[in-house]
């Protein structure tokens, strides 16, 4: 194995390491296990760059020379597989180094961390599947571990994702004998694989247009497991479903599926951003963060342009960043805390601000149909900033005794968010463009409404280019930073330090729009459980009856399979 990959295959080893050390460590250092994980995530980050950028930058396939469960293990090391890592292990760093949790469970994150990474450079959709269950399966240990409320949504979810991801994984080995991403022919994606890959996305990610498992998971009354799995598990349901394009040489079997994609994305970004609005906590609020950067996400990629792929992938660091920045500010008060809210909505001059920007400006530019996709992308981001605003009035929820991260962490996620929006220029020439390049070839782009990568970002240029518009992010956010520092020492200055025991209001204020089906699901739910048989008919589901039918001499059930048989053959 050449150096070079083998410094690429450092980040989950580091993590594996890690994770070993502090569950053998448990016992006679119980403390050790959190600052070796958030140590190997940072660290991990440090390798990967400086591994990726010293050797080249070129994409490799490993194959090693035994299968697992039938299926060859193959690894992709490519652009997009860096792209994903670092969406990541940025926010698992920061949940790693400043969340409260115990030396084991931080081991077990670290455990779950590296799987994650190893399902996103996985090689062909059966490893991916692998990999989705025992990631997902780690997370589930972590959930059930820290309590048992609010996993049941979760485990459906996620046990359909994978299941999906095997399916097609089986129609792919059987209909072209590989399921690798870089050996299965562009003839054979067709439309029903796409729908299983999408599909499997949707529940991994929780891209739906109601609460799926990634706002559940903030109803627990820990954050640490939830927002570790959602910081993991979201970039991993995104993979296969990117890497679909590249299945298909660049674009779907169907412009129908791109139509279906941007449907599905623009209705989860105006769902999360209803709902934020009309949150009745602070809490409630934040967990609808990641659901609307997830939305425009899917929307962007479903267009299925190059600047739409990028675009895309842009939104997912914005969703990255929130996945760590929203958990550290979820339970905190103050300036940094509310700048972090502001960051997280869409105000600039943070990620989110540049993701959302660029796909809009992608849906304008692929289309007059795909252009109203872009205008509920700017309804949903003014919904989301109303709802910004009407946070700082929501009820907070008061934190375990040692729970909450501290201004620390709170000022180290901002930073990263505001370091993304400053520096999407170099986020983008650096690791988005080669990354939606690795599944939008060139020469796919000579079919379709295309945008090269000199249209978006010029070289040399600190400014983001598209054909309806463009703007310097540097500049733009460079200034705006410095601003907002200046004013908040000037307003600390002038009135003082404010009370940590300020008042909260009683009970939130008024939305700005009444949602009409809210609670609807959790009641159809409950009406549901609350179905019952009629007493005559219980005693045929009865499992004692069964149990003591199949405890029956073995010359009854002979006779009863001869006569099975002649009824058939007859």
């Amino acid at each position: 194995m050449p150096p070079a990959t083998a410094l690429l295959l450092l980040p989950p080893a580091l993590l594996l390491v890690a994770a070993a050390a502090g569950l053998c460590l448990w016992r006679s250092a119980p403390d050790a296990g959190r600052p070796l994980a958030a140590t190997a995530a940072w660290l991990a980050i440090v390798a990967l760059l400086a591994a990726w950028f010293a050797g080249g930058r070129a994409a490799q396939d490993l194959a090693a020379p035994f299968p697992i469960a039938g299926a060859p293990l193959v690894l992709r090391i490519d652009a997009l597989t860096v792209y994903l890592w670092l969406a990541a292990l940025v926010p698992a760093a920061l949940l790693l180094t400043f969340q409260r949790r115990s030396g084991s469970e931080a081991a077990l994150g670290a455990l779950a961390a590296a799987s994650a990474l190893a399902t996103l450079a996985a090689g062909s959709v059966a490893l991916t599947a692998f990999g989705v269950a025992t990631t997902a399966g780690l997370a589930l240990v972590k959930l059930r571990h820290e309590e048992l409320t609010a996993t049941r949504t979760y485990s459906v979810a996620l046990t359909g994702a994978w299941l999906l991801l095997a399916w097609t994984a089986v129609l792919l080995q059987v209909g072209t004998g590989t399921s690798a991403y870089g050996a299965v022919p562009v003839a054979a994606l067709q439309v029903p694989l796409v729908v299983l890959l999408g599909a499997a996305a949707v529940l991994c990610s929780g891209l739906l247009p109601w609460r799926a498992w990634v706002s559940d998971v903030w109803s627990r009354r820990r954050l640490e497991a939830g927002a570790l799995a959602v910081a993991l598990l979201v970039p991993v349901g995104f993979s296969p479903l990117v890497r679909t394009y590249g299945l298909g040489a660049g674009q779907l079997p169907a412009p129908q599926l791109n139509a279906a994609l941007a449907a599905l994305g623009a209705a989860v970004a105006l769902a999360a951003a209803v709902r934020a609005q009309s949150a009745p906590s602070r809490r409630a609020f934040l967990a609808e963060a990641v659901p609307l950067s997830a939305g425009v996400a899917l929307l962007a990629i479903g267009l299925g342009t190059p600047l739409g792929m990028v675009a895309g992938l842009a939104c997912l660091a914005g969703g990255a960043a929130a996945a760590g920045v929203a958990p550290l500010s979820a339970d905190g008060r103050g300036p940094l805390v509310a700048a972090a809210v502001g960051a997280l909505a869409g105000v600039p001059p943070g990620a989110v601000f540049g993701g959302w920007l660029l796909a809009a400006q992608a849906a304008v530019e692929a289309g007059p149909a795909a252009g109203f996709a872009g205008l509920v992308v700017g309804v949903a981001w003014l919904i989301a900033l109303a709802g910004a605003a009407r946070w700082a009035r929501l009820p907070g929820t008061a934190p375990d005794a040692g729970a909450a991260p501290g201004w620390a962490g709170v000022a180290a996620g901002l930073a990263v968010v505001l370091a993304g929006g400053v520096a999407l220029t170099a986020l983008l020439a650096l690791l988005a463009i080669p990354a939606a390049a690795d599944v939008i070839p060139p020469t796919a782009r000579l079919a379709r409404p295309a945008v090269a990568a000199a249209d978006i970002l010029g070289a040399g240029s600190l400014s983001v280019s598209t054909a309806s518009g463009g703007w310097a992010s540097a500049l733009l956010g460079g200034p705006l930073v410095v601003i907002a520092v200046a004013s908040a020492f000037i307003v600390r200055a002038l009135r003082g330090r404010v009370p940590g025991a300020a008042k909260q209001p009683a009970e939130p204020p008024e939305p700005l729009i009444q949602t009409p089906f809210s609670g609807a699901p959790a009641r159809a739910g409950a009406w549901l459980r609350g179905l019952q048989l009629p007493a005559q008919y219980r005693s045929l589901f009865r499992p004692a009856l069964l149990e003591r039918a199949g405890a029956a001499p073995p010359w009854f059930w002979v006779v009863v399979t001869a006569a099975l048989a002649f009824a058939v053959t007859r």
